[in-house]
């Protein structure tokens, strides 16, 4: 597959990504719903993002699994600030 097309399909991907996440306010009207749809479309742009502009794809396992290593600790750092930031708010 041309290079180029992989990366303008990847592109139209993202946008109708984006798309979704800017309409996704009037699908759902349950905040949690909301929130965790968000967050999947995000993580599934960042994904992309690492693998085909960051050409992590086409980098050796051992970096691409340091690299998802440190997203994971990353992820958890910030989801315990945020447990902390709203622990005992109502």
């Amino acid at each position: 597959m041309n290079t180029n097309y992989l990366y303008l399909l990847v592109f139209a991907a993202l946008i109708g990504e984006t798309d979704v996440e800017v309409n996704l306010r009037s699908i759902f009207q349950a905040e949690n719903v909301f929130v965790t749809v968000l967050l999947g479309i995000a993580g599934t742009k960042a994904i992309l993002i690492a693998m085909y502009y960051q050409h992590l794809r086409y980098e050796p396992k051992s970096l691409s699994t340091w690299v998802i290593i440190g997203l994971v600790i990353a992820s958890l750092l910030m989801g315990l600030s945020f447990v902390q930031l709203h622990v005992g708010h109502p």
